[in-house]
């Protein structure tokens, strides 16, 4: 947890909403989406609005919120998230799973930061390990984020010849920006 999330609760919130950016919510609906208490959830809410990270608007008798684009520390904050909480920190924890799994990378609009709300993130993954055991944890992981996942995996050796093809999909890949989660390119 970061100084931000300084709580489950926060950090849930903040890791859901930095994922899903243009989001606008209810408590009531937001406790059912991350399971948890709307009593507290509403609280952090307007802590969070009195803050600036957040913003509200009243639709009849209904208040949703959402993230302040506006707030100052908005894309250091985004970053912080993404990087303990969020998807890269959630993505990053999975591989650390694996010992088998020597490189892993997010490629594509997520690592060029071109998301937009449904953006589903694209991800490399290189070594050995049980594909169907990391596929069924990747799917919890994407009701948790709410972003689909899409997931390239390679042995070693088909990585490194693959890689090396002038003009094939992997080569363009790592030429492109990518947010290594385990290992290094170069090795």
């Amino acid at each position: 947890m970061t100084p931000f999330t300084n709580s489950k609760l926060r950090s849930k919130l903040l890791s859901y909403f930095f994922t899903n950016p243009e989001q606008s919510l209810y408590v009531r609906e937001l406790g059912v989406i991350l399971d948890l208490d709307p009593g507290n959830l509403s609280r952090d809410l307007r802590k969070l609005e009195q803050e600036g990270i957040f913003t509200s608007y009243t639709k009849g008798q209904i208040k949703f919120y959402s993230l302040d684009k506006k707030y100052p520390l908005f894309s250091d904050l985004k970053n912080i998230i993404f990087k303990t909480e969020g998807v890269e920190g959630s993505l990053r924890q999975l591989v650390s799973e694996y010992v088998g799994i020597v490189l892993a990378f997010i490629y594509g609009s997520y690592a060029k930061g071109k998301e937009r709300g449904p953006s589903d993130i694209d991800v490399v993954v290189v070594g050995s390990f049980p594909r169907d055991e990391f596929t069924r944890k990747l799917r919890v992981l994407e009701a948790k984020l709410n972003k689909e996942v899409n997931f390239n995996s390679y042995t070693k050796a088909e990585f490194g010849k693959e890689s090396k093809k002038n003009g094939g999909f992997l080569n363009m890949v790592i030429k492109g920006k990518v947010i290594l989660l385990k290992g290094n390119l170069g090795d």
